[in-house]
């Protein structure tokens, strides 16, 4: 269909910045998956790499919540994607902080 004959019930679109920080979100989940599997076939003794690339995956995080949570602020946009990414962002937030305390314990 041309574009012109299309229905558009609304001037909302999907934020950019949304987008990006659900993308970056699930990378960081499943790159946390990744790295407890490797921990846990270490015998919990993975070594200082796999601790660094967790601590990469906390800054990334990070900068996954202030994108899905500037997403959100955007006027005019769908708010799905940018409210799971914050979602995810926030719980992989609490795991990679509880699993730091552990670590200094």
């Amino acid at each position: 269909m041309k574009e012109e004959m299309k229905m558009h019930f609304s001037s909302r679109s999907h934020s950019g910045k949304g987008i990006a920080g659900f993308v970056l979100a699930i990378l960081c989940a499943v790159i946390l998956l990744v790295l407890c599997i490797l921990s846990a076939l270490a015998g919990g003794n993975a070594g200082s790499y796999i601790g660094a690339i967790g601590m990469l995956v906390f800054f990334a995080d990070i900068a996954s919540l202030v994108l899905s949570m500037k997403g959100v602020k955007e006027k005019d946009v769908y708010t799905t994607l940018p409210m799971v990414g914050m979602i995810v962002s926030g719980i992989i937030l609490v795991v990679l902080f509880c699993l730091y305390i552990i670590g200094i314990a």
